[in-house]
């Protein structure tokens, strides 16, 4: 025999629910999931044109649903009728829906907007209710998996491991929130399939995610999937910057192939650092990864747990808070980070060479040099401006004496110019102070 599930709710469905496209009574209605009024209508589409069976009782009453064909520019459709009466659409309706799970979320998710939503996931018996509305269907392969792992599907009757205060999520839900919003409440739950659910339907699943999400605002397409899957990434910066749960962030930073690992990768916080990663970074040791090897001896030797952290973010929250202790991310001036390390025999010898040579071409450094490791192993030198203090990487001393010299030249013009690299402002500085050296040199003025 047969099996369905079956959903029902309390009172009696209209036939004119499942005719009027994008009549939704709930769109302004913000504790309601449905939104463009297609849903009811799509589904149906989607079980005629797959052969998916089903049954339809308004109390006592059954709505039929038929087809007529319709013809069309010598082309034939299926026109659907409900209880003998033409609809204006077609078993083509919904092109995009591909899953049979999107039937049963829709029917779901109109029970749950009524009131008094019963779902038996399993049933072969088939019949009304008076002052109800119930709704039978097929019990398909694909519903049957749906059913198994319907937490997956529906966090309704899942606990969140935590949910935050309202925190920026970015365009992740702005217009559906009906005034633009970009902040909202986060729910955490333990992973299901990497879930992300608007008011606790799935409308997306990532795999790579260590957690399941659950928002009141996601904006969605007429298939009712995310958008903006991406926009998630905010979520969990902010979900760190607030420090909004200490096992969760712990789960984070040791998952370093996780989704929510590689969105720190890029990380930039819209939040207040919370105090808590100052008492954080004093329990545990924290280390930049990209840099993590100068700090063998560092990290083989504590007794502290070690969390290796992209430099993204360790640069974000020792931009917020400069008392934040991070292996490998020492003074901040900008967007640059930095140790300053004593001259070694290589270095003092190399720097005195560079500088008596530069004076013997007659260029002048005025301004005091360090030597420090820089978070970046890319950067070669650094300029601070306010201070006037130049910085030239421990590495570019391995470069020879000429990549140093012009190192220091580059960081003493961005001094004298007060501009910043790639910027017209500093070509401009630099071909003028060419010019001006031509000028004197051969004794003729432009």
């Amino acid at each position: 025999m047969k099996k369905y599930i079956l959903i029902q709710n309390d009172g009696e469905i209209e036939s004119n629910s499942f005719e009027l496209i994008g009549a939704s009574t709930k769109r302004d209605q913000s504790g309601k999931i449905g939104f463009f009024g297609s849903g009811l209508k799509y589904s149906i589409a989607y079980m005629m044109r797959k052969g998916i069976e089903f049954k339809i009782f308004s109390g006592n009453k059954e709505l039929i649903f038929t087809t007529t064909q319709e013809v069309l520019k010598g082309q034939t459709f299926e026109r659907i009728c409900i209880n003998g009466k033409e609809t204006s659409y077609t078993i083509t309706m919904g092109p995009t829906w591909t899953k049979d799970w999107f039937v049963l979320r829709e029917v779901y998710c109109n029970a749950l907007d009524e009131s008094n939503c019963i779902i038996v996931k399993d049933t072969e018996i088939v019949q009304p209710s008076e002052g109800k509305t119930r709704i039978f269907i097929e019990l398909t392969e694909e519903l049957k998996e749906v059913s198994k792992s319907w937490d997956a599907y529906f966090a309704e009757d899942r606990t969140p491991l935590f949910t935050t205060e309202p925190i920026y999520t970015c365009y992740l839900g702005t217009s559906d929130t009906g005034n633009r919003s970009s902040s909202q409440r986060v729910s955490v739950y333990d992973r299901t399939n990497g879930t992300i659910y608007r008011k606790g339907i799935r409308v997306y699943d990532y795999k790579s995610l260590a957690f399941d999400y659950g928002f009141d605002f996601v904006d969605i397409n007429e298939d009712r999937t995310s958008k903006h899957p991406g926009a998630l990434s905010y979520t969990i910066y902010n979900l760190l910057a607030t420090f909004s749960d200490e096992s969760y962030i712990k789960t984070i930073l040791r998952l370093d192939e996780s989704a929510e690992y590689m969105y720190l990768t890029n990380c930039e916080f819209h939040e207040a650092v919370s105090d808590k990663w100052v008492e954080f970074s004093k329990a545990n040791l924290l280390v930049v990864k990209e840099i993590s090897g100068r700090y063998a001896s560092e990290i083989n030797g504590s007794k502290k747990e070690i969390f290796q952290i992209p430099s993204a973010l360790a640069r974000s929250l020792k931009k917020k808070r400069s008392d934040i202790n991070i292996l490998g991310m020492g003074t901040m001036v900008g967007n640059f980070s930095f140790n300053v390390v004593e001259p070694n025999a290589k270095t003092s010898f190399l720097l005195k060479q560079v500088s008596e040579s530069l004076n013997d071409l007659n260029y002048k450094i005025p301004y005091p040099v360090s030597i420090a490791d820089f978070d970046d192993e890319d950067v070669m030198g650094f300029a601070d401006m306010e201070e006037k203090k130049i910085y030239i990487a421990s590495s570019t001393f391995d470069k020879g004496r000429r990549e140093i010299a012009t190192t220091i030249m580059e960081e003493c013009e961005h001094i004298n110019s007060k501009a910043s690299d790639e910027t017209r402002a500093f070509q401009n500085h630099i071909f003028s102070s060419w010019l001006k050296s031509l000028e004197e040199t051969n004794g003729i003025f432009l």
